[in-house]
């Protein structure tokens, strides 16, 4: 820079206010000494040059930002996508398919006794209960067919058994009469043979007499006794022998028909024996289709009931007590759908928030710590019931219970935010006033000089013991020796010892 005098004082003006006007002072204050003129000039020019070189420099000084340490609270909170239920919920049944003409409630709403939550198309409903009346009439007939009775029919084994039985009575007969024919033919027998020994003798002791002699005729008269005789005992004999051949062939053919019979017996019984097990397992069968069956009936008189009472209500469905309306999937001019599509809490059911957080967050949790829930236009507490982790897994569950004066919720998803702690410390700063080296961790405060040249801004290096830092990752608690200040950000790297101006 080419100056001299005052005009160098007007350029270093132009330039450098500060050092203008230091320079401008003391030209005044030398101004009146004509004797000192040059020196004066000379003076003058080397006071601007300092300035406005000492300018130069401050320009060139990195810019910083400061902020106090004060006393501060520093919190450890955490926050997580939620999803409310009913703890407990029940069903109001709806007949599927039947389309819905108007909606009056919504999720969410706390209901009355008798509050109107949608009406039904009535024909609709009228159609469906008829249908289901026709089915029921088939159903109780077709539950009569499977209950009859599947047991065999044993009369063919009671014939067969009679049959036997009389077969065997037969034999019985048989064999006595018989018997008695042989005992008699042989007692016939005996008489003969007794009659023609009876006859010889009298025809010997006729023949041997001698005095008197017989006569011819006495003779003739006694062997013609004998020839009889003998001719009565052979035909005793063969009476004998037929009784006997009689018997045995009677008693062969009595032994057949007992045979005959027990054979018809067995081939009954077995024929009764594989019906009775077809019969089990028809009944078996039947008994599963019946079982079904009365579970489909059962599931369609229930059906019966609610078209009735839908229909007597004129389509329209109402709370059947004050609740919350928990879950309401239909929608107006759509069928209803299948499934539990509308839902009202339990009575003194409680409405649960459920949210996973990071374990090392979860673990911190305790029972009963306050969560805020908010969905929608809504909020309220909840308090925290149960945490659930699990050694290895990186989530863990958090179960909370909504308060009971909690109104505007419904089941579906809300936010999470939770509080685990609040700690008051002396002293907490901003955590981009944190600096880091090997000697550990410290702040730059920033120390104040005064100079004939003015006020002279350095950085000093303050350690510090890093207490807590927020979970948002804002603000620390520390404790150390710091006044004043502290380097909070700058547009350059600053290090300890540096000088340093504040942003204007």
């Amino acid at each position: 820079m080419e100056c001299d005098g005052m005009n160098c004082v007007n350029k270093t003006k132009e330039l450098f206010p500060a050092a203008a006007r230091g320079a401008k002072k003391l030209a005044a204050a030398l101004s009146g000494q004509a004797a000192g003129r040059w020196a004066l000039r000379f003076f003058a020019a080397m006071v601007v040059l300092t300035l406005a070189a000492r300018g130069t420099s401050g320009a060139a000084l990195p810019r910083v930002s400061l902020a106090a340490p004060n006393r501060g609270t520093i919190v450890q909170k955490a926050s997580a996508s939620a999803e409310i239920t009913a703890g407990e919920s029940g069903a109001l049944e709806l007949p599927a398919g039947v389309t819905v003409r108007a909606v009056y409630a919504a999720a969410g709403q706390q209901l009355k006794e008798g509050d109107a939550i949608l009406l039904l198309d009535l024909e609709q409903l009228q159609d469906e209960l008829a249908s289901a009346k026709a089915t029921r009439s088939q159903q109780e007939a077709q539950l009569a067919r499977l209950s009859a009775s599947t047991a065999p029919d044993g009369s063919s084994v009671t014939s067969a058994q009679q049959s036997l039985d009389r077969a065997k009575e037969d034999y019985a007969r048989t064999d006595e009469r018989t018997a008695a024919a042989v005992d008699e033919a042989k007692a016939s027998l005996a008489s003969a043979q007794t009659a023609r020994d009876e006859a010889a003798k009298a025809l010997e002791a006729l023949e041997s007499r001698t005095d008197p002699a017989p006569t011819e005729e006495e003779l003739a008269a006694a062997r013609g006794a004998l020839e009889e005789a003998e001719t009565a005992l052979s035909g005793a004999k063969q009476a004998v022998e037929s009784a006997e051949t009689s018997r045995e062939d009677s008693l062969l053919s009595a032994k057949r028909s007992v045979e005959n019979a027990e054979s018809s017996l067995a081939q009954a019984n077995e024929a009764y024996s594989q019906a009775q097990a077809s019969a089990s397992l028809t009944a078996q069968s039947n008994a599963a289709e019946a079982e079904a069956l009365r579970l489909e009936k059962e599931k369609n008189d229930k059906k019966i009931d609610l078209l009735t009472s839908l229909v007597e209500a004129g389509g329209l469905v109402r709370a059947p007590r004050d609740a919350l309306l928990t879950v309401c999937t239909v929608e107006q001019g759509q069928p209803c759908p299948e499934g539990e599509c509308l839902q009202l809490a339990k009575e003194d059911s409680e409405m649960l928030v459920q949210f996973t957080l990071p374990a090392e967050q979860a673990e911190k949790i305790t029972t009963g710590l306050s969560v805020t829930v908010t969905q929608g236009s809504a909020s309220a507490e909840a308090a925290v019931r149960t945490v659930e982790t699990d050694e290895g897994k990186e989530t863990g569950l958090v179960t909370a219970v909504l308060d009971e004066t909690a109104v505007g919720f419904k089941a579906g998803t809300a936010q999470a935010e939770l509080v685990f702690s609040r700690n008051a410390y002396d002293l907490c700063l901003p955590v981009s006033a944190l600096r880091q080296d090997s000697q550990g961790s410290y702040v730059l405060a920033v120390e104040e000089t005064q100079n004939a040249f003015g006020l002279s801004l350095t950085a000093l290096r303050v350690p510090v013991t890093v207490k807590e830092v927020d979970s948002d990752g804002q603000y620390a608690a520390v404790e150390g020796s710091i006044s004043g200040g502290v380097i909070v950000s700058s547009n350059r790297a600053v290090s300890p010892g540096a000088s340093v101006r504040t942003e204007e």
